[in-house]
C-alpha cells in the first residue's frame, strides 16, 4: 500500500502497487482523496497523466469527473466518455 496515500482510500485490498496500479490509485483519490493526497499524487504522477485518468475512466462517479474535468479544463473531452449517462439493459427492463 503506497505510504504516501491516506490509508483508508485503500480499505479494499492489501497491497497496491504506485508503479503498475497508478490508474487505481489517481482514481481512488480524485473520487475519495483529500487535498493532500491530490498534491502527492501530482508530484508522483504529473498533471498530464491525472487528466488523462479523469478523460479514460469509467469508475469516476459523474460528480467527480464533471469536477475534475473542470479543474482541469477538460470540459469537451470528457463528456463523451461518461458511462454513467445512458443506462445499461439492465435498466431497461
Amino acid at each position: 500500500m503506497p505510504q504516501l496515500f491516506n490509508k483508508s482510500l485503500f480499505w479494499d485490498v492489501s497491497q497496491v502497487d504506485e508503479k503498475k496500479n497508478g490508474r487505481f490509485i489517481i482514481e481512488r483519490i480524485l473520487s475519495f482523496g483529500n487535498e493532500n493526497d491530490f498534491k502527492q499524487a501530482i508530484k508522483l504522477y504529473g498533471r498530464n497523466r491525472i487528466a488523462e485518468v479523469v478523460i479514460k475512466s469509467r469508475n469516476l462517479d459523474k460528480k467527480s469527473q464533471s469536477f475534475w474535468c473542470q479543474y482541469f479544463q477538460l470540459s469537451n473531452k470528457c463528456s463523451s466518455n461518461q458511462s454513467a449517462k445512458k443506462p445499461g439493459l439492465f435498466w431497461k427492463r
